[in-house]
Parts: C-alpha cells; structure tokens; sequence
C-alpha cells in the first residue's frame, strides 16, 4: 500500500506502532486466559478492519484497492467466524457480534 501511495499520489506513510503497545495488556495473561483475551481482541480488530474496507468499497476509485479491500472484508469475516467457533467450542463462551455486516 505504501508503494501505491507514492505511485499514486506521491505520499509516504510511516505507520505507528499503537497496536503492538496494545499487546501489552496480555503480557501476564497465559494459557485458557490468554486465548480468550487474545480471540477477543482481534475479534474487536477484525471488525474495525471490516468497517475501514467497506468504506474503501464505498469510496475508492482504483480496482488494485477496491480489489484488496473486498479480500480484506472477506478474509475478516472468515476469521471471525473461526474464532467466534472456538471461543463457543473451547470454552463455551459467546463469540462476539454476529458475522453478518448487514
């Protein structure tokens, strides 16, 4: 994405590093614990994800990106889905919002 920015608009970009700050807070959390906190958490993460593609969908003009963002919208529901599973399989735990974005 940083090339198409420089190729397309002649930007550069230098992410943050705010989500790896975010880990922290599972620095003491282990085992079951820790897989819930974890699934939880990027469940919440996957869904931001979800909701920043659907506006690329909505608003972007290049195919390359509506292209990566209709992926990214799919491979996220995909993976909250599976997680959703596990936290409900392992430890009978409720998932999260439910996979439907409509």
């Amino acid at each position: 994405m940083q090339s198409w920015l420089m190729d397309w608009y002649g930007l550069e970009h230098m992410p943050d590093m705010t989500g790896m700050q975010s880990m922290q807070r599972f620095h003491d959390l282990e085992g079951e614990e820790f897989e819930i906190a974890f699934m939880r958490s990027m469940i919440r993460h996957h869904w931001g994800a979800i909701r920043e593609a659907e506006t690329c969908l909505a608003r972007a003009e290049h195919e390359d990106l509506l292209a990566m963002c209709a992926e990214i919208k799919s491979v996220q529901l995909d993976e909250i889905e599976m997680m959703q599973n596990w936290l409900q399989e392992w430890y009978g735990l409720p998932g999260g919002r439910p996979t439907s974005t409509a």
